[in-house]
C-alpha cells in the first residue's frame, strides 16, 4: 500500500492558511482605516489578542478607531478582544 504526499494533505488542512488569511485581512482593515500601510508580518493574531509591530502613534490612532476595526473584521470571522 503506498501513501502519497497529495492523499495526506488533501485530507488534513495545510497548517498556516488560516493565520495567513488572518494576518492579510486584519492588515488590510487597517489600512483601509488609517491610511498607513501594514504588513501581515507586522501583526500577529492569537486567542483574539492582536499584537501590532508598529509606531505607537498608529496604535494610539488605532485604539480610537477600535470599535470600527472590530467590526469590520467581525465580517471576516475574526474575533478582537484586545489590542498591544
Amino acid at each position: 500500500m503506498e501513501i502519497s504526499i497529495r492523499d495526506i494533505l488533501a485530507r488534513h488542512p495545510t497548517p498556516g492558511i488560516r493565520e495567513a488569511n488572518i494576518r492579510h485581512t486584519i492588515a488590510e482593515a487597517i489600512t483601509e482605516l488609517t491610511g498607513v500601510t501594514v504588513t501581515p508580518s507586522q501583526i500577529r493574531h492569537e486567542e483574539g489578542r492582536l499584537v501590532i509591530n508598529v509606531p505607537p502613534v498608529l496604535k494610539s490612532a488605532l485604539l480610537l478607531r477600535i470599535e470600527e476595526l472590530k467590526s469590520r473584521l467581525k465580517e471576516g470571522d475574526i474575533e478582537l478582544t484586545e489590542l498591544r
